[in-house]
């Protein structure tokens, strides 16, 4: 069931906003992760969660663009939210591919 159209926005699928809704939900949750895991840095698991933030950071400052107070945990929690983000879907579809391979198999 496709929902309606409001002016020029497209329509969107059901399963397309679910899917939508789902993705949102595990940014939001991984985002929660790495900011307590920027507040505790001297653990090696927090470290890898914070990892892919505190490498932009780091790239930042060599550039000399680097952000300080706020924009630097803003940088540190976005960018490592948005990669274990990426991480996590990616192996989700991975998976479900190769359940659909195998079912056909």
């Amino acid at each position: 069931m496709e929902r309606e159209s409001a002016g020029w926005l497209p329509r969107i699928a059901e399963s397309d906003l679910h899917a939508l809704r789902n993705a949102a939900a595990l940014l939001t949750l991984t985002g929660c992760a790495a900011a307590v895991a920027l507040t505790h840095m001297n653990s090696l698991p927090a470290f890898i969660v914070i990892g892919p933030g505190y490498v932009v950071q780091a790239w930042l400052f060599e550039n000399h663009h680097a952000l300080g107070g706020f924009g630097y945990q803003v940088t540190m929690v976005g960018v490592s939210a948005l990669v274990w983000t990426l991480i996590i879907l990616g192996a989700a579809a991975t998976v479900r591919l190769l359940q659909r391979l195998m079912h056909r198999a």
